[in-house]
């Protein structure tokens, strides 16, 4: 898995991110709200540990998510 870019503001954490499925040609976006961070973290997290985030833990947040849910749609680069 591959994150393009991702940003957190408003309470939201939206994320770009690729596949290894997906190739080079496309990419997927995932926007949770707080609580779904929460949700779906592997490990507590506060609002105040939403600025130090890195790709790792982006990482399993989409895993975590995708348990549950179809992957987001691909979208052309």
């Amino acid at each position: 898995m591959h994150i393009h870019e991702y940003f957190y503001g408003g309470r939201r954490l939206y994320i770009e991110f690729s596949t290894d499925q997906d190739g080079d040609e496309f990419y997927r976006v995932l926007e949770l709200e707080y609580e779904d961070v929460i949700y779906y973290s592997p490990e507590i997290i506060t609002e105040d540990d939403m600025n130090e985030i890195d790709n790792d833990f982006l990482i399993d947040i989409i895993n975590q998510y995708i348990i549950d849910n179809e992957l987001p749609e691909q979208l052309s680069l």
